[in-house]
């Protein structure tokens, strides 16, 4: 009764505090469309600045986490709280009609506050992993031809905006992150956008590329024979990787092999012996 309780207090809560935003946001903007003289009506930015009122304080940092994660759309950011919470109501209203105990009924809606709460933003932190891992993965072929561009006699800021529209098609990934970084290099410079490159994609192979291309910035040296020789260090370095994935693969197979085939065939060896043994003369013997 007393989770009953606290379940409508809550639907209850939440219910007055969207009422509340809602009638205030409609008061604003009929407010504002007075003073401006506008007369009609649009329904999608209505929903959308409600939406967000639920995680505006917090808003860049979603909208920055989503893209880390290779969501680009900005208006992902303004559903992904109100998503949350209607999700708990839902929780909440199923756990309120199951036929279950009062304490079952406790332990399955904490489980499934839990979930709501920490599951969506670790999916977020994987897909960002994985985003980053592929992204280094093909960071070799990106410098090849960043080389080439050099050797033709573009610069870098021109081989970035050149890179920003052909790899499209190669990486969707790789190429936001290309063309977010040549126009900051437009307004905050080169230097600036390929440290903030290097804090979006934490990873060894881009750290490299950053760092290379600032030194050759500074002391003006062709970057043209160290992107080629940078690309083919990370060649080896993933070949490395790969081998010692190799290496380690036959320690690992040694536990299921031990377990799924000398046990059976040692149970083998002794099974027909132990069967023909006769334990009720044991019995008569004593």
């Amino acid at each position: 009764m007393t989770l009953i309780v606290c379940i409508i207090l809550v639907l209850g809560a939440l219910a007055f505090i969207s009422y509340d935003l809602y009638f205030s946001h409609r008061k604003a903007v009929a407010l504002d469309k007075y003073l401006k003289g506008a007369n009609k009506e649009d329904l999608k930015p209505k929903l959308n600045s409600f939406l967000v009122k639920f995680g505006k304080e917090n808003r860049k940092d979603l909208e920055q986490k989503l893209q880390n994660a290779g969501y680009y759309n900005k208006e992902l950011a303004s559903y992904y709280f109100p998503i949350k919470i209607t999700l708990v109501m839902i929780a909440a209203v199923v756990v309120l009609f199951l036929n279950v105990d009062l304490l079952t009924k406790a332990l399955v809606f904490s489980i499934a506050l839990v979930v709501v709460i920490i599951v969506p933003d670790f999916l977020l932190e994987m897909r960002k992993r994985l985003m980053v891992k592929r992204i280094s993965k093909n960071l070799p072929y990106v410098l090849d031809i960043m080389s080439v561009c050099v050797q033709t006699g573009m610069t870098i800021e021109a081989s970035f905006a050149y890179l920003s529209k052909e790899l499209k098609i190669f990486d969707k990934d790789l190429c936001y992150q290309i063309k977010k970084t040549s126009e900051a290099g437009k307004v905050h410079g080169i230097e600036k956008a390929l440290h903030d490159l290097s804090e979006r994609l934490p990873a060894p192979e881009v750290s490299s590329f950053v760092l290379t291309i600032i030194q050759n910035l500074h002391y003006g040296a062709s970057v043209a024979n160290v992107l080629s020789d940078l690309a083919e260090d990370m060649r080896r370095i993933q070949l490395l990787r790969v081998e010692e994935k190799m290496g380690k693969l036959s320690a690992k197979m040694s536990i299921p092999l031990i377990l799924l085939i000398m046990f059976p065939i040692v149970i083998f060896i002794l099974a027909p012996g132990v069967m023909q043994i006769d334990l009720n003369s044991f019995g008569g013997q004593r």
